[in-house]
């Protein structure tokens, strides 16, 4: 047991967590020969098999388990000091990883991110753009721009303002479908679990009796969708307002939806290199409000495809 490598444990979990050496690798970012070593390697260290080679996929041992335990508490302990000694960090060097929902990321901050990078030359962003809510007591990330009305009571930070949304087709789509009088003609693209066909999130629209149809979870997709005339789709403003071949359909105001908010761990507020790009996300967003209030389309975020 003295002999255990702390990377060989880091595997060990990744398996844990995957179930296969191959999703292990991907999420580690790593060949899946390097994994396989690895584990073997600490099961030569423990004197013992670890996981029982089935042709699904990796299953723990009852040694396996009880050393899933035993590492989860020690990587927990381990991410608790190094949270503690990056937050007296008032160093302007080194990596900083980001995670920002995904058309937040392309559409407000790509076109502002080479001035942060002049502003902070020392400094290596990693960008994770992603509506996964990465851990950050384990530090997967050290900033987080989400999209979400309730954060985890550990994280601090600015809460902006709310992202509006409204209803998005082709021009030819309403012209050749009267939704009005035949709303069964018509269809909004499906977005959630669509357990019925009239979905909760349509029914507060003029378009309740629209049914809903097919499941598409990537919000890009929905907006290609409904520029090539499939149906209905509601998007965030800031997404949709000023894409060529995409118009609104409908006159009511656009409504609000979740909250905006710049967020870190606690043990993180004050590490000088989280401040900055705290400051510098607030400084991106703020001047885009009217935006993303779906009172004016932004040139720069103009979509052209």
């Amino acid at each position: 047991m003295k002999n255990m490598d702390w990377e060989d444990i880091r595997i060990f979990r990744a398996v844990m967590r995957n179930g296969t050496v191959r999703r292990a690798a991907r999420s580690l970012g790593v060949h899946h020969s390097t994994v396989s070593r690895r584990i073997d390697n600490l099961e030569k260290s423990v004197g013992t098999r670890l996981f029982d080679r089935l042709p699904e996929g990796y299953a723990p041992t009852s040694a396996g388990e009880e050393l899933a335990v035993a590492a989860h508490g020690f990587a927990d302990e381990l991410n608790d000091v190094a949270r503690h000694i990056a937050g007296r960090d008032d160093d302007l060097h080194g990596k900083l990883a980001v995670t920002i929902a995904e058309p937040l990321a392309v559409r407000a901050f790509a076109p502002r991110l080479p001035q942060f990078a002049a502003r902070h030359p020392g400094l290596e962003l990693e960008i994770i753009a992603s509506y996964e809510q990465l851990d950050m007591a384990r530090r997967e990330a050290d900033v987080a721009v989400r999209m979400h009305n309730d954060p985890p009571e550990a994280l601090v930070g600015r809460k902006l303002f709310p992202y509006h949304t409204s209803i998005y087709a082709s021009p030819a789509y309403l012209a050749s479908h009267d939704i009005a009088l035949d709303p069964a003609s018509a269809c909004w693209i499906g977005w959630g679990d669509n357990m019925t066909p009239f979905p909760e999130w349509a029914q507060d629209t003029e378009y309740a009796e629209v049914p809903a149809w097919g499941t598409f979870a990537n919000i890009n997709m929905q907006l290609e969708l409904a520029r090539a005339g499939m149906g209905l789709t509601m998007l965030p403003c800031f997404i949709a307002d000023g894409v060529d071949g995409l118009v609104r359909a409908t006159s009511a105001p656009p409504k609000p939806s979740r909250d905006i908010w710049i967020l870190t761990h606690n043990d993180l507020r004050r590490t000088a290199r989280v401040r900055a790009f705290m400051d510098f996300a607030e400084e991106v967003l703020r001047p885009l409000k009217p935006l993303f209030f779906g009172e004016t389309p932004a040139p720069h975020l103009r979509h052209n495809v």
